[in-house]
C-alpha cells in the first residue's frame, strides 16, 4: 500500500484507466483550466504530499498560480499577504489567523504549502467564510443571507442532488426531522457558497492566475459543492481531483481519482 502512495496511484474517473502523474498536469495545462481542486482527506499526509508535488508541477509549467485555503478564514487575508511578502513570522501569520481556534488539524501537514508560496511570492488565499458569520447565517432567511457580503446575490439553495449527497456524507442519517436536515443544509450551503464566491472573485479581479483550492473532499464531490458554484459565477469548470475510496462508486464524481 505503501509503494502504491508513493508512486502517486492516479485514476481518470472518466475512464477507469490508471494514469501517470503528468497526465493530470497536462490535462490542467491543455485545457488551460484556471482553477484546480485538491480534495483532500485533512488527515491524511500522504495527500497532503500529492497536493505539494502538484502545486510545484504547476509552478514549473506556468509560475502564475494561487493557492487558496479552506484553512484560513477571509479575514485573515491581511496577514497572509503580509507572510507572503515576508513582512511577519510563520507564527505570527497563524497566530493571527487563528489557525488553532478555527482549524486545529496538524500544521506539519500544510506548512510546505505556505513555506514554498513565501519563497517563491506566490499568493495565498484565505476562503472560507469567517465562523462568527456562519453561526449567526443559521438563522437567517435565504433573502437575508443573500444581502450579506460574504455570499452572492445568486445564492443557490439546495437542490435534490445536493441534499440526497449531503444526507449521504451524514452517514445516511435520511431520519433528520426537516427543521433540523434545513439548519444542517442550510449551513452546509453558507460554507459552500461562500467558498465558491470568494475564488469567484479573485479569479474576476486575477484573470491571469490559476487558482489552487486545498478544501476538504466533500465540498467537491461529485462537483456539488465548490465546483459547480464557481462554474455558475464565473464560467470556468475547472478540474477536479478527489481521494478514492471506492473506484466503482467514485466513477464520473471527479476528473480524477488519487489513491491513498
Amino acid at each position: 500500500m505503501v509503494l502504491v502512495l508513493l508512486s502517486q496511484c492516479l485514476y481518470d474517473l472518466k475512464t477507469g484507466d490508471r494514469v501517470p502523474f503528468d497526465t493530470l498536469i497536462n490535462r490542467i495545462i491543455n485545457t488551460k483550466a484556471r482553477v484546480v481542486y485538491l480534495g483532500e482527506i485533512h488527515t491524511s499526509k500522504e495527500i497532503h504530499d500529492f497536493q505539494m508535488k502538484v502545486i510545484r508541477a504547476l509552478y514549473e509549467r506556468d509560475s502564475n498560480v494561487t493557492i487558496a485555503y479552506e484553512m484560513f478564514q477571509q479575514p485573515a487575508q491581511e496577514y497572509l499577504d503580509a507572510y507572503v511578502q515576508g513582512k511577519i513570522h510563520e507564527v505570527v501569520m497563524l497566530y493571527k489567523a487563528r489557525w488553532h481556534e478555527t482549524w486545529k488539524y496538524d500544521i506539519g501537514l500544510y506548512r510546505d504549502t505556505w513555506l514554498f508560496a513565501r519563497e517563491k511570492k506566490v499568493p495565498m488565499l484565505a476562503i472560507n467564510v469567517p465562523d462568527n458569520f456562519r453561526k449567526r447565517a443559521r438563522k437567517m432567511s435565504y433573502d437575508r443571507l443573500r444581502k450579506t457580503p460574504f455570499l452572492p446575490r445568486d445564492l443557490q439553495e439546495p437542490d435534490s442532488a445536493y441534499v440526497a449527497q449531503f444526507k449521504e456524507m451524514m452517514g445516511g442519517h435520511s431520519n433528520f426531522d426537516e427543521k433540523t436536515l434545513n439548519r444542517f443544509l442550510k449551513a452546509m450551503i453558507v460554507w459552500d457558497e461562500g467558498m465558491a464566491y470568494a475564488i469567484a472573485k479573485y479569479m474576476k479581479r486575477e484573470p491571469g492566475r490559476r487558482v489552487i483550492v486545498l478544501v476538504g473532499s466533500g465540498h467537491v464531490y461529485n462537483r456539488l459543492g465548490i465546483p459547480s458554484r464557481v462554474e455558475r459565477m464565473t464560467g470556468e469548470k475547472g478540474v477536479v481531483v478527489i481521494p478514492v475510496n471506492n473506484l466503482r462508486e467514485d466513477m464520473g464524481k471527479a476528473d480524477f481519482g488519487l489513491c491513498w
